[in-house]
């Protein structure tokens, strides 16, 4: 496995007072990502939802079909964490790396299976990789983590091949976490919609109470979604423009009630999934309309 160090951001000299706080701000996020991902390395796979197996069936599909399109012989994973994608992954594609900043994440990672592994210590914007090695980039549930995404679309975007492709997803939505982050937490809900509420606004107090991490430094580590607010879809396909790719397909995913649907104890698992798929289908061909009901954003931009 090959290491890279992680760069330390700090201001040029001469650098103005502006971009002085900023490179001091994202050392901060960056350092509190680490802090917090290192505390979290050991319960992340059965804490984190994309775990379930819905969850990964449908991230498979989506790989399997983008792999097949592309015919990805490599695959880089910009936020790899404990391997989500790269062992999905691994399944069609022959070589898969690895990115992350976390040294207690990447410890994780099964090494046994099929292809090529290797991984990579580092923060994303600041991995050089060889230019155009790969058919593949992806970056799931990431790039929030990030103080700034420009750095990590210039690099996901210098590792393509012409004709490859950046996917990502689970991105929080801008549009849902305002619409529901401005509701009433006191007011009369549905229980879904409650649930939301407190998803978006207290999910700080709940990480505290379970792991014992402040909250201030889970927000660091949450930058585009807790400090943020999200990301605003068109923007993040103008920053995707602005850093060169010819053409972004926005996905949207995890409408407001479909864990409530999924759960539904008076119906075979399969057949509430796909009820529930089918309500997500009906409300994307809604979309820009619906976008405030889904919670998170994604997309595939080619090169």
């Amino acid at each position: 496995m090959t290491r890279t160090a992680i760069a330390s951001s700090p201001a040029a000299i001469g650098a103005t007072p502006a971009a002085a706080r900023d490179a001091a701000d994202a050392r901060r996020v960056l350092d509190a990502n680490i802090a917090v991902h290192s505390r979290l390395a050991a319960e992340y796979n059965t804490a984190e939802p994309h775990y379930l197996p819905e969850s990964v069936a449908r991230i498979e599909s989506r790989l399997r079909d983008l792999a097949s399109r592309t015919t990805a012989r490599g695959l880089l994973d910009l936020g790899c964490g404990t391997g989500f994608i790269l062992d999905i992954a691994r399944r069609f594609v022959p070589t898969v790396h690895g990115v992350d900043a976390t040294q207690a994440m990447l410890d994780r990672v099964r090494r046994d299976g099929p292809g090529a592994l290797q991984l990579f210590c580092a923060e994303t914007g600041a991995f050089e990789p060889s230019p155009g090695a790969y058919d593949l980039v992806t970056a799931h549930s990431f790039l929030h983590h990030l103080y700034e995404i420009a750095p990590t679309l210039r690099t996901a975007f210098a590792a393509l091949r012409p004709g490859g492709c950046f996917y990502a997803d689970l991105e929080p939505n801008a549009d849902f976490w305002r619409a529901v982050g401005g509701l009433d937490p006191e007011g009369t809900h549905d229980a879904a919609l409650a649930r939301e509420i407190a998803q978006v606004r207290a999910k700080s107090d709940e990480i505290e109470r379970r792991f014992g991490i402040p909250g201030e430094l889970f927000d660091d580590a949450e930058y585009g979604k807790n400090r943020r607010g999200g990301f605003e879809p068109r923007a993040l396909a103008d920053a995707l423009r602005q850093t060169g790719f010819r053409r972004i397909e926005l996905h949207y995913h995890w409408f407001i009630g479909q864990s409530l649907m999924i759960n539904e104890s008076s119906l075979p698992r399969p057949q509430a999934v796909l009820r529930a798929e089918e309500t997500a289908d009906a409300l994307r061909r809604m979309l820009p309309l619906s976008s405030p009901l889904f919670k998170y954003v994604g997309f595939t931009a080619y090169k």
